[in-house]
């Protein structure tokens, strides 16, 4: 596969004018035309005009492109501190279910040993 530009230029002449125009690659079989300019007197200002605007055209799509790379950045940062409160936050449950169930390892239960000795009780009197 061979690599283009995305945007590139092109002077044609139509009589004794010159014209130019600056192309934008959609596809690699397609191609549209960005910006025009029809009557320069001779090849040598067409092109000028032509490279001037291919100029603006490339640090427009550069600005552009810097523009989508800060947000997204931005919102690659904000997921990855996201996802650190959250497994900081799951830490912290888990260390509180288990100081809960230590403790309840801890108690004695005296409730549950008369259950039982009254559930004896009862199975001796019948």
């Amino acid at each position: 596969m061979s690599q283009q530009q995305k945007f590139d230029f092109s002077v044609s002449q139509v009589g004794d004018q010159w014209n130019a125009e600056v192309t934008r690659r959609v596809s690699s079989r397609k191609t549209s035309v960005t910006k025009q300019k029809k009557g320069f007197a001779s090849e040598a200002q067409a092109t000028e005009w032509a490279e001037a605007k291919l100029a603006e055209c490339v640090e427009n799509l550069q600005a552009g492109n810097q523009r989508k790379a800060d947000k997204r950045h931005a919102r690659t940062e904000l997921a990855t501190k996201q996802a650190s409160e959250k497994a900081l936050a799951t830490e912290l449950y888990n260390k509180k279910q288990q100081a809960y169930f230590e403790s309840l390892d801890d108690e004695d239960f005296d409730e549950d040993d008369s259950y039982d000795e009254d559930y004896e009780d009862d199975l001796e009197t019948r």
